[in-house]
Formats: structure tokens, sequence, C-alpha cells
């Protein structure tokens, strides 16, 4: 009798993942430089959402290089009730690499990651996946952030950090085209969150 050979196609697929990941040659800058692109979404987003009015919050010189790219928007947005939240919008043409995962970002600045979920939020009559978690700072336990993001690559949105990067690697080698983008929200109150993220998405198409 002939042995059949069972094909693990999920393995298969991480591997060739893997593979095309390590070998995809497009825009990778050297590990000094800061992609001075900037994003003309960026100059124009608003100031104002709804009863949410921001404020440019300045970065250092080391976050640019951290980010490996100028093509940041940083804001705060207030409420009429004092209430913020944090927006965070990094984004690249050309290089996958600035879409850094934020929870690496919080745990080298001293926080500890905890409850970390996989959620959804409505959006124009479909489900957009996002990623929840609770940043606690370890100098001052009384500070704690929640945090919400989502990878968005051309039209697809995702929370995975290896999915984003393979969409983007296919949107280049089938000329598509298309950002990618890594979009992150922070509030000491988690309920605000999923509704801002729907107020910003329509700027982001």
């Amino acid at each position: 009798m002939t042995k059949q050979v069972k094909i693990d196609l999920p393995y298969l697929s991480l591997i060739l993942v893997l593979v095309v990941l390590a070998l995809f040659p497009l825009a990778m800058p050297s590990s000094w430089s800061i992609d001075t692109f900037r994003d003309p979404l960026f100059q124009k987003f608003p100031m104002i959402l709804n009863d949410w009015k921001g404020d440019d919050v300045v970065l250092d010189e080391r976050t640019y290089e951290i980010l490996e790219t100028r093509n940041v928007l940083s804001r705060w947005y207030v409420n009429p009730e004092g209430e913020r939240i944090d927006l965070l919008i990094v984004g690249s043409p050309s290089d996958r690499r600035v879409a850094h995962p934020p929870e690496v970002c919080y745990i080298s600045s001293n926080y500890d990651v905890t409850r970390t979920e996989e959620a959804s939020v409505s959006f124009q009559n479909k489900q957009i996946p996002i990623k929840e978690f609770i940043a606690e700072d370890k100098k001052n336990p009384d500070h704690r952030e929640e945090v919400l993001y989502v990878y968005k690559v051309g039209d697809v949105f995702t929370t995975n950090y290896y999915a984003q990067q393979f969409l983007f690697i296919f949107n280049r080698l089938t000329a598509r085209g298309g950002q990618v983008y890594l979009i992150r929200l922070s509030s000491p109150k988690r309920v605000l969150l999923p509704e801002f993220l729907n107020l910003i998405l329509p700027y982001l198409a």
C-alpha cells in the first residue's frame, strides 16, 4: 500500500511567509536612517472631531529613531468633560517595519502589558478587528492606560503583526500600492476608544 503523506498547510503557509519576509528587499533602510516621507493626509487630519479638540504632541528625535520614520501623527484629543484620548498613527508607503507592535513599545518604556484581548468594532457595515490591552506604569502604579490598536494595509485591517507584513509585501509585488498604517489609541477610559476609532477611520481611507 502507498502511504499517504499528510501536508500541514498552516505550517507550510507560515514557513512561506517567514521566507518571504526574510528575503523581501523593498525599501529596507539602513538602521541609522529615518524615513523623511510626510503623508499629506496627516497634514490635513482634523483637529476637531465632533466634541473632541486636538493638540499636537511634539516627539523627540529618539522617538523618530525608534519608529524609523517622521511620518507620524501624534495628538491629544480632549472632550468638554475633560476626558482625553492619545492618538498615534505611523505610516509608510515603502517600509513595512515602521508599524511596530505597540506592546513592545510600552514594555520598552517600563510598562507592564496585561489583559490583552482580541475584539472588533463595527465600521461602515463591516467588522474591524482590534486588539486591546492595559499598560500599567511600573514607576507609577496609579497610572494605567487602556490601549486599542489595529494595522491598516491598503483596504485591509488586521491585528496580526506578521499578517500586515505579508499583506504589505503582497500589495507591493502585485502593484496594488497602499500604505501600511499603525493606528493606536490610548486613554484612561476604555469605553471611549471604539467610538473614537470610528471617528478617525474615514480620514484614513
